[in-house]
């Protein structure tokens, strides 16, 4: 079963949360859009079932993936 992936990403003056659906979210701190989005992964996977995650993106832009549920 596919990872339904939450990501976390640097955007002008904040940071972004989205996902593959519908969730698109701004933050003023990367720890606060990452606290978010595990909280919404862990909500998503006990719902549904399905396994989730968060995967954040590095200033030297590579993705590291974190907050794995399922």
């Amino acid at each position: 079963m596919e990872r339904c992936l939450f990501s976390v990403t640097s955007k002008q003056h904040g940071w972004q949360l989205a996902d593959q659906e519908s969730v698109d979210e701004w933050y003023l701190d990367k720890f606060s859009a990452i606290r978010a989005a595990d909280c919404m992964a862990l909500v998503r996977y006990e719902q549904t079932g399905h396994p989730t995650g968060i995967k954040v993106q590095m200033a030297t832009g590579e993705w590291v993936l974190m907050g794995l549920h399922g």
